[in-house]
């Protein structure tokens, strides 16, 4: 969506102007919360998208998104109850100091653990979203690869991408897949994990750096497609 701005406090529409970079920003800001169809406005540097498989795309990032936000909020309120709880000693059952300690201890881990959980699934759903776009691009006559890796490869192909831009987005694709596959890998791999890089990776840092990178991907995508190159 394109956001505009008045000049002056009664200002007609022949005044409208594009709003400044901050000034997008803080009516993101402003929508977040009330509207989830901008939710991925700034994830892809406020672009705006024209043929429909890009604002499918889009509607599925902001629905990551949304569901990262909500994630987010309950944890941590669940989270400040338990702190709450921790500092009054209002958990604790007299007789059962040790048991309903070790239970308190539980809820917290797994509260933990749901916040960890919530930044690989919205990792795994932004990446999802990245390669459901490449698959709807795939002209019918194509056969319709999987995986994100082969899916850029073949899209770069088409449209004869040069060399240094191909790079640098196979490049963004490559990380951002490695870390989809490695929340996938680690749902289904040992409790006890001992490669601390994994438990690294899941941090809001990393999150929010994911969900730039397949925005930019998406945008790169389509400024390709417009370009007019034929794909072969």
């Amino acid at each position: 969506m394109t956001y505009f701005t008045s000049e002056g406090q009664d200002a007609d529409l022949g005044s409208l102007r594009p709003m400044t970079k901050e000034e997008m920003i803080a009516a993101y800001g402003a929508m977040a919360d009330d509207d989830p169809t901008v939710l991925a406005d700034l994830y892809i540097d406020f672009h705006d998208f024209d043929q429909i498989e890009f604002l499918i795309f889009k509607d599925r990032l902001s629905s990551a998104v949304l569901v990262s936000k909500s994630a987010k909020r309950g944890i941590d309120a669940l989270m400040s109850k338990f702190e709450a709880q921790r500092k009054d000693g209002s958990y604790l059952v007299p007789g059962w100091e040790a048991e309903s300690g070790d239970v308190f201890s539980g809820a917290i881990g797994v509260t933990e653990d749901a916040y960890r959980l919530l930044i690989g699934a919205t990792i795994l759903t932004a990446v999802a979203a990245l390669e459901s776009l490449l698959i709807d691009l795939t002209p019918d006559s194509e056969r319709k690869t999987q995986g994100l890796y082969l899916l850029l490869q073949a899209f770069l192909r088409r449209y004869r991408v040069s060399a240094s831009v191909g790079a640098t987005i196979t490049e963004m694709g490559r990380q951002v897949g490695k870390r989809r596959n490695t929340f996938a890998h680690s749902l289904t791999g040992s409790y006890w994990e001992t490669d601390h890089s994994i438990a690294a990776m899941f941090t809001l840092e990393t999150m929010q750096d994911t969900l730039y990178a397949v925005g930019k991907i998406a945008v790169q995508i389509e400024e390709i497609v417009l370009a007019g190159i034929p794909p072969v």
